[in-house]
């Protein structure tokens, strides 16, 4: 059966589990901060999912990896300064960091490829009163979805659109193109926000080429989506270069498609409340999941994508 998994916003620790035939919770994952075999020194970063149903949790510096019924049976230190992805290659968890993709090999050392990842975050090192220096890191580090033999890394530019880099297991490198369909959305477009005790706000839109996360929707197609007020993201064939873009049917910041389940996106609703002023806030963490089927909008539809939607533009 088809599970999500998500981070419990309630207990930054663990990690739950649901069917999407039914809603029902399936069962929590404990991820303990902690410096043992089975615990993250500075909590969970992200987690992805294995082809057998397996799960992989990573944290700054540990791979936990739990079987289909949430029981842990092994962890992986990486040679990493650290790292903020993780994904499956070939039956075993891979990272990526600073120096490049590492896989966990079958004997349990790390194999590396694809050197040069761009990690174009910015950062400003500042001296301390009392001697030494900081270093602060702003904006989003690289993001992976992988098959066997590929893995798509996603780069976040100071300016302009993501950048959408293919490295492959036997050295070769690519690059796919962005779609740039709605990236220009000129000055007179915005989108209303509701924000605090400053109450309903407008805003000017941005650009949906920013700060996506790739996955893969099983049937070959790579999906970049994120948080946007008009656009989720794209659908696209790496063979091809055929794509289709998401559009909401009204601008809102209240509700993201994160990822595509069969023909249906799979819609996280974010948690809303009023505070002491009056003002409503929107929240980080999604409260409500829900799937809604795709329909086409415009354009012509991909070759074998979202078959059953007649194309989506």
């Amino acid at each position: 059966r088809a599970i999500l998994y998500a981070k419990d916003d309630e207990d930054p620790e663990a990690v739950m589990a649901f069917s999407l035939e039914t809603g029902e919770r399936i069962r929590i994952i404990p991820t303990p901060t902690g410096d043992g075999p089975y615990e993250l020194s500075e909590g969970l970063n992200e987690m992805a999912l294995g082809r057998d149903g397996r799960v992989y949790v990573a944290g700054f510096v540990r791979v936990l990896e739990f079987d289909p019924l949430g029981q842990a049976v092994s962890n992986w230190r990486p040679r990493a300064e650290g790292m903020s992805d993780v994904c499956e290659i070939d039956g075993q968890p891979a990272i990526v960091s600073s120096s490049g993709m590492i896989r966990r090999g079958p004997d349990g050392t790390d194999e590396s490829f694809g050197p040069g990842i761009a990690d174009r975050r910015g950062t400003v090192t500042a001296e301390l009163p009392g001697g030494g220096t900081s270093r602060n890191i702003a904006g989003y580090a690289p993001r992976i979805a992988c098959t066997d033999d590929v893995t798509y890394v996603v780069t976040t530019n100071a300016e302009g659109s993501d950048s959408v880099f293919v490295y492959h297991r036997n050295g070769d490198i690519g690059r796919l193109a962005m779609p740039t369909e709605f990236t220009d959305r000129g000055d007179d477009c915005r989108v209303k926000v509701h924000w605090g005790a400053l109450g309903i706000l407008e805003l000017a839109c941005t650009d949906w080429t920013s700060g996506l996360r790739p996955t893969l929707d099983g049937h070959g197609n790579l999906l970049l989506l994120g948080h946007d007020a008009e656009g989720p993201g794209a659908i696209i064939d790496p063979e091809t270069g055929c794509y289709a873009v998401l559009r909401k049917p009204e601008p809102s910041n209240s509700y993201d498609a994160l990822h595509i389940y069969q023909d249906s996106a799979l819609v996280f609703r974010y948690a809303t409340w009023r505070n002491e002023q009056g003002g409503a806030r929107v929240s980080s963490a999604a409260d409500h999941v829900s799937l809604h089927p795709l329909r086409r909008v415009s354009g012509e539809p991909c070759p074998g994508m979202l078959s059953s939607v007649d194309g989506v533009g």
